[in-house]
């Protein structure tokens, strides 16, 4: 029977990455509800704290506000926006009444 530090050995080691700060300091944190692996980020300094490596879908997917709003300003409809991105016209719509009430 195989020690554990001869197992450990032999699994394969993926090491995860912070989008954020870019730190290792990195824990497993559960999974969405669609299944993918939630990360836990253990850098105090860090902002963001909790993140997934890939995102299932689009609209929750870091600076994707960003673009609705550059597309906006360059004369970019809702439905043109929502086709380019691969977003929802509802998640258009509401970054853009949030970022007009702001």
């Amino acid at each position: 029977m195989e020690s554990k530090k001869e197992w450990s050995e032999k699994m394969a080691k993926i090491e995860v990455k912070c989008r954020n700060c870019g730190e290792t300091q990195v824990v497993k944190y559960g999974k969405s509800r669609s299944g993918e692996q939630r990360y836990y980020c253990r850098n105090a300094e860090c902002e963001t704290t909790i993140f997934q490596l890939e995102y299932k879908n689009k609209g929750c997917e870091p600076g994707i506000e960003q673009k609705i709003i550059k597309m906006a300003v360059n004369a970019s409809g809702v439905r043109d926006t929502s086709r380019v991105l691969e977003i929802s016209t509802y998640k258009v719509s509401s970054t853009l009444k949030k970022r007009k009430q702001s």
